[in-house]
């Protein structure tokens, strides 16, 4: 039986998107994360690149009109990290990795720990809405 699955997304359904965090970000997606960081920093151009990698539903998680990640509250993904990423090496990002560009720049654990944060209240958030959506239904009955 022939499938139109997409070669980057697993059986359940799910995929690796790696977004590089520069002004001019590229991305890609991958049924790995290494793959996903290799393939995004390779479209980059560059010797030296940050790349943000999450792991979630591949036709719910998106790369925003400017930059980061899109997904549906419903079913938020999960970070992998925050990388630094040359030709030959993919490490956790460290303070001082980028001074170049900023010297305030998270690491993988400060990075993963805010969008941990960020994916908790949106959940939150959307259960909040779903119970005053059952409230209002219920009311209307």
């Amino acid at each position: 039986m022939m499938t139109d699955t997409p070669k980057h997304v697993l059986p359940n359904g799910y995929t690796f998107l790696a977004i590089t965090a520069g002004a001019y970000g590229t991305w890609a997606k991958a049924t790995d994360p290494i793959t996903a960081i290799r393939d995004a920093y390779d479209h980059s151009g560059t010797k030296k690149e940050a790349i943000m990698v999450m792991y979630g539903k591949s036709d719910e998680l998106h790369v925003g009109d400017f930059g980061g990640f899109e997904y549906l509250l419903k079913n938020p993904p999960t970070p992998i990290g925050f990388f630094t990423v040359t030709k030959t090496k993919i490490k956790a990002m460290d303070k001082g990795d980028f001074k170049e560009v900023s010297e305030d720049h998270s690491d993988c654990l400060e990075w993963m720990t805010k969008q941990l944060n960020k994916i908790q209240e949106g959940y939150e958030r959307y259960l909040r809405l779903c119970e005053a959506e059952e409230e209002n239904h219920a009311q209307e009955q």
